[in-house]
């Protein structure tokens, strides 16, 4: 029977790991596992917690019990400790904000869509999003704006994010910077020169946005770009992962004109 902790810090983030094998190795999930022989399920989520993540927690409370699927969920607040995912059983460990909480689909079993949730549902201006399977930090991208203020952005083909619009970029191949794969990918996508003016945006990953201006038109003749007027750009859910989302959001919001829309 397992044990599983939510982990509350002093700005209501909750804390998540990301497995690192089987079959939901990349998806996110609550840290806990099975207790130990004489273990209450308490003191299970607080030492698998400790284990998977190097953050100590006080599992104040019952949040959530299922006698059906035999599990607990202890909520507690954050006490000590820094990341530090383990090795072999978690890719990372991450603080997550109400307004970036993961998709169902990146989560990992049944008791973390549960709780999330639940969470979700009890805390305004929570928000769900979806994040790459594997690790994006370090990773870099463009903000592509012409001069009618359109954004550009690309179409992703396949995978669980196929049809969704995101960002030019990606994560960099070795000795590759992070401005250098997101002008590439860019060219690569639309067969169009950038001018890169400035850093725009970075994430707690490491994960760098940068402003670009267009230099021609697009020479490819493909549908996976397109540009995107200020009162069209994606809503949430038509963007492929959170670093699109975070990008769109701040430049929606430096710009009067501009509105979301489903696509």
């Amino acid at each position: 029977m397992p044990g599983f902790a939510l982990v509350v810090n002093r700005k209501n983030e909750i804390l998540l790991v990301q497995r690192g094998y089987g079959g939901k190795k990349g998806k996110w999930s609550l840290p806990g596992g099975k207790r130990d022989k004489g273990e209450s399920l308490r003191n299970t989520a607080i030492r698998e917690t400790r284990e998977e993540t190097g953050i100590k927690t006080s599992g104040d409370s019952l949040y959530l019990q299922s006698s059906k699927n035999n599990f607990e969920v202890w909520c507690g607040r954050y006490l000590e400790g820094k990341l530090r995912p383990q090795k072999g059983e978690c890719l990372d460990a991450k603080w997550f904000q109400v307004d970036m909480l993961p998709h169902a689909d990146n989560l990992a079993f049944g008791p973390d869509k549960i709780v999330i949730k639940k969470w979700t549902g009890e805390n305004a201006g929570s928000r769900r999003v979806h994040y790459p399977r594997r690790k994006m930090d370090r990773a870099g991208f463009l903000l592509v704006v012409n001069q009618e203020q359109e954004v550009l952005l690309r179409r992703w083909e396949d995978g669980s994010r196929a049809g969704k619009w995101g960002l030019p970029g990606g994560k960099p191949h070795q000795g590759q910077g992070r401005k250098d794969v997101a002008v590439s990918e860019t060219q690569k996508a639309t067969g169009m020169k950038v001018a890169v003016e400035r850093l725009y945006y970075a994430n707690r990953h490491r994960a760098k946005v940068w402003l670009a201006a267009p230099i021609g038109s697009i020479e490819q003749t493909c549908d996976v770009v397109a540009w995107f007027r200020p009162e069209q750009l994606p809503d949430d859910d038509s963007l492929a992962f959170a670093i699109d989302v975070k990008t769109i959001e701040k430049w929606a919001s430096e710009h009067s004109s501009s509105r979301r829309m489903p696509f």
